[in-house]
């Protein structure tokens, strides 16, 4: 995509992360707003993990646990059974409108690989340009070069055998909430 100056790096993230097959909610940056979109996000699933964060307010965050259906502590059993994981993202990249997860909170792993849906919740002030940024100490307080991080590109897929088959070795959706 070429670059024009008059787009923000929200505007382009948004547009690539819906062009790879995430759907993307911008909410304000409330807990009553993210309490709202994951209510609605969630409605009529039997049971959903949530990560512990690190880069949001804790009071933003912690209405996910506020939800139905939430496990607490959940069992290896229940982590492979769960409908919905909720995490926060480390970044969003613009160019190709991936989210970027640090892998180091417990649960984060599980809950943004191994579940059909997963909500992840990005700050906009957090959208960097391009993937190289994250790896200069300058950017984001030089977290990136400090990290296990993981890029997410829309939902799992894979065309290894054939036509694009999505949701064999991860979620079936991406869903993000980008908070203003």
């Amino acid at each position: 995509m070429a670059a024009n100056p008059s787009r923000s790096l929200t505007d382009i993230f948004l547009t690539n992360a819906r062009d790879a097959a995430a759907t993307v909610e911008r909410v304000t940056a409330s807990s009553a707003a993210v309490f709202k979109a994951l209510e609605m996000t969630t409605k009529g699933v039997r049971s959903i993990v949530v990560a512990t964060g690190e880069w949001l307010p804790p009071e933003i965050l912690s209405v996910a646990r506020d939800l139905p259906n939430v496990i607490a502590s959940p069992s290896d059993e229940q982590l492979a059974r769960a409908d919905v994981g909720i995490t926060e993202a480390f970044a969003g990249v613009a160019s190709s409108g991936s989210i970027c997860v640090a892998l180091g909170a417990p649960l984060t792993a599980a809950a943004s690989l191994l579940m059909p849906l997963h909500i992840v919740l990005l700050a906009a002030r957090r959208i960097v340009a391009r993937p190289r940024d994250l790896f200069d100490g300058k950017c984001l307080g030089g977290e990136g070069l400090q990290r296990n991080l993981v890029f997410i590109t829309g939902p799992s897929a894979t065309a290894d055998m054939g036509p694009l088959v999505r949701g064999v070795h991860g979620p079936h959706r991406l869903h993000i909430l980008l908070l203003e």
